[in-house]
């Protein structure tokens, strides 16, 4: 058995959950996490010390650790945007890693350091308090910086840029900029971390990242640094956050197994591959081309060279957000697409091939395509895919569907082992669930209706949570039986509960069960902590 240490970024469960529910996939690896009472919650930072304590005891029987630096360093995704750590403060915990790899020396560390997001929209709710009220001007100032310093800027911006600095008060502009300055200095300590070879692999997603702004400007700093080093097959820089613990356990899973998955990828659409999704920086196809390098694999261009297919349902002139489907879609866009020929050709290659087949759901951002997803289940497609993603930015999709297609490929689609298999088919219907019934459409109406008939805050659902629960259980029970007749592969299927991360409906995580009977058991906090986390 192969123990792999995991520090995940944050309590949620596409980073606590997603990498654990993948090593259930695998037959003789046991992903060890911190327990998720450490964890912390949203604005509340994890239990840093008791963490690091964690790992220095558990190192010496691990032969690889994922560890996320945000966590150990500022206590989370969310602390990377609002802690007040100095650079001698930071400095000092970057030595712990030095620790760490000098007392484990046979130890593995593939470690990922976000360049963290500057959000574009006034509102507190994951960023400081004052981004309320000056959240958009900073991230306007920023990206007008960064224009700034690539000589891109007019006059007219040139203008803006100064007014924004008159606008911004001094001592927020300030905090903001020691802080990004301290997060930089961590980027770059990373940097050296792995010429030290401390750390093998550092991985540097982009957190909701744009062509302009700090993010680029953090990324300009640490691909110099990573050039100058002769580092650039050990650094990778791309759009990505929520998806890194997967796609990183995807990685050690081939080292250890010895396997580069094959993709053959792909587009429902010829301009697809060139879209530039939201919150992203680079075109749809050199995104997905750093996930698929990232999680160890390659790329072809033929069918039978592959060990996988990628199927990707993409946009065909611009990305939009899931929720504005339901008041009305880009024709024209639409028109840029033939997904019928996706969905024909992935017939086509499982009958040919006989080789797993993950869809990646991008046409929208924050849930899946529903004029898809229909087309896929009259196809009944669902029965044939391995994985399905449609949750959030493209890159969180595209990350976690490439991870566990690497592991399929690498068991052959778990043809051989059906305990395996049902993990995976499990983790299709979680992804059916909520990926597309809920976040495409039971969120959707819950945020624009129910909420605000009910005057429910859905960011801080409180007092509210049972009512929320009873409302999103008994709609997508519904859609469950609607959409999936309660079947998936042949195989009875059960939304068991829905669980709301940091108290908010936007951060929903899904209990379902495939292939055996249901009972209907309403579960404390407690009880489904326990019961989740710990089984």
């Amino acid at each position: 058995m192969t123990k792999i240490l995991y520090v995940p970024l944050d309590d949620r469960d596409c980073n606590y959950e997603f990498p654990w529910l993948l090593s259930k996939m695998t037959e003789d690896i046991e992903l060890l996490r911190p327990p998720y009472e450490w964890m912390g919650f949203l604005k509340t930072p994890a239990k840093r010390d008791k963490i690091w304590q964690w790992i220095f005891e558990q190192a010496p029987f691990c032969e690889y650790a994922i560890l996320s630096v945000d966590t150990l360093i500022y206590g989370n995704i969310i602390g990377s945007r609002t802690h007040h750590y100095t650079l001698e403060e930071c400095s000092q915990t970057m030595d712990l890693f030095r620790q760490l790899k000098g007392q484990n020396p046979h130890l593995h560390i593939h470690a990922f350091n976000l360049a963290a997001r500057v959000a574009a929209y006034n509102d507190s709710h994951e960023d400081p308090e004052y981004w309320q009220d000056f959240g958009y001007d900073i991230w306007r100032y920023t990206w007008l910086l960064d224009k700034q310093s690539r000589f891109h800027i007019t006059a007219e911006e040139l203008q803006e840029l100064t007014d924004l600095k008159e606008k911004i008060p001094s001592e927020i502009l300030d905090d903001f900029l020691t802080r990004r300055k301290t997060n930089r200095l961590v980027n770059l300590t990373s940097v050296d971390l792995v010429k030290e070879n401390v750390f093998d692999i550092l991985t540097v997603p982009k957190d909701d990242t744009a062509e302009y702004g700090y993010a680029a400007l953090d990324q300009i700093a640490i691909m110099d640094k990573t050039q100058k080093e002769n580092l650039t097959d050990r650094v990778y820089c791309y759009p990505g956050a929520d998806e890194a613990g997967s796609i990183i356990f995807a990685r050690v899973f081939g080292l250890i197994k010895h396997h580069s998955p094959v993709f053959y990828v792909r587009y429902s659409s010829l301009s697809g591959s060139n879209v530039v999704p939201l919150y992203e920086d680079r075109p749809l196809g050199e995104s997905i081309k750093w996930q698929i390098f990232s999680a160890g694999g390659i790329c072809t261009e033929t069918p039978t060279d592959a060990t996988c297919m990628l199927a990707v349902n993409a946009p065909g002139k611009q990305q939009i957000e899931s929720g504005n489907q339901k008041t009305g879609r880009i024709f024209a866009s639409d028109n840029a697409t033939n997904p019928e020929e996706l969905l024909r050709y992935i017939h086509f290659f499982r009958k040919q091939y006989d080789k797993p087949v993950g869809i990646s759901d991008v046409t929208m951002a924050n849930g899946c395509d529903n004029i898809f997803m229909e087309r896929a289940r009259c196809h009944k497609i669902f029965d044939e895919i391995t994985v399905l993603g449609g949750w959030n930015t493209a890159e969180n999709t595209n990350g976690v569907v490439i991870a566990v297609l690497s592991i399929a490929s690498y068991y052959q689609n778990w043809k051989e082992y059906p305990v395996l298999r049902k993990e995976a088919d499990t983790f299709l219907l979680r992804a059916l669930i909520a990926d597309w019934l809920c976040q495409a459409n039971v969120l959707q109406d819950f945020v624009s209706d129910y909420a605000p008939a009910h005057q429910i805050n859905p960011y801080f659902l409180e007092e509210h949570t049972d009512e929320a629960t009873d409302y999103f259980i008994t709609n997508l029970r519904q859609l469950v039986l609607d959409k999936l007749d309660n079947r998936l592969k042949e195989q009875p299927v059960f939304l068991e509960n829905i669980r709301f991360n940091w108290n908010g409906a936007y951060y929903f995580a899904i209990d379902a069960k495939i292939g055996s009977q249901h009972t209907e058991v309403y579960m404390t906090p407690e009880e489904v902590s326990c019961r989740f986390f710990f089984p």
